[in-house]
């Protein structure tokens, strides 16, 4: 008993450890962010279409198929109940308020997150970080600054994108297999929408990306011991990345509609 509460001591300790980390490096980042904010426009640029551009393909696909499957299980259940002409108000409500910004955040940590970690971390056993520092550029200003405002500006683009795919996913299968009236579907999308939850989802995307490249470049900028390290630092910011959006979804979802 006593070594089962230690560990979980020691865990919470690690956690709290962890975040004053991360917010420590991401407050730097900001402050960097602002006062070169225009000297890094090339490498924002090219952060925008690598979070943004080069994600949008697998995000329009994962939003699409999950709006359909989320019709073809919702209808069924309505069905029951005569209800069925519901379907595209729970579609796209879900999708806005929750779906969207989880499974966009998710998307990009796991490909976004681990290629930024995996490439910070390379710069680091190879001591290019070092040698950034001895000619006076800072690390955070020059690697992480430009990628936190590119996912700043890209990641709630993407959101949007992926409701709008997941309700239009929706549409086909809602009107086409489940034969539910055109009009009527689109009306019900939009019926029970509110500014409020596009606020939300929006806001939401806009932390979940702040959190997913701050614990990557802390990951990547922590890592040690040669290939097997990048290796461990990647595994770390996709792990650390999903438990942050978690955890953030959850305090934020609660702050906006519970309290």
């Amino acid at each position: 008993m006593t070594k089962i509460i230690e560990s979980l001591g020691k865990l919470a300790l690690e956690s709290i450890l962890y975040l004053g980390e991360i917010s420590v490096m991401l407050f730097n980042s900001m402050k960097y962010t602002l006062i070169d904010g225009l000297k890094r426009k090339k490498i924002l640029l090219e952060q925008m279409v690598r979070i943004g551009i080069d994600s949008f393909p697998l995000v329009g696909i994962i939003a699409s198929f999950t709006g359909m499957v989320m019709v073809m299980e919702t209808a069924i259940t309505l069905k029951k109940f005569g209800g069925e002409s519901f379907v595209g108000g729970i579609v796209s409500l879900s999708m806005v308020r929750e779906l969207g910004p989880i499974i966009v955040a998710l998307i990009v940590a796991g490909r976004v997150g681990a290629s930024v970690a995996a490439e910070i971390g390379s710069m680091k056993i190879t001591e290019q970080i070092d040698a950034l520092e001895v000619l006076g550029v800072n690390p955070l200003s020059y690697l992480v600054a430009p990628r936190l405002v590119a996912s700043m500006i890209m990641v709630p683009i993407l959101t949007l994108m992926a409701n709008f795919l997941s309700i239009v996913g929706g549409y086909i299968i809602g009107v086409y297999l489940v034969h539910i009236g055109s009009g009527v579907y689109l009306y019900q999308s939009f019926e029970f929408i509110k500014i409020k939850d596009v606020f939300v989802g929006i806001f939401k995307s806009l932390v979940f990306g702040i959190l997913i490249i701050g614990a990557s470049c802390l990951e990547g900028l922590k890592t040690q011991g040669g290939a097997e390290g990048v290796g461990i630092a990647t595994t770390k910011a996709v792990v650390n990345s999903f438990f942050l959006v978690i955890l953030a979804n959850l305090i934020l979802t609660a702050i906006f509609y519970f309290l």
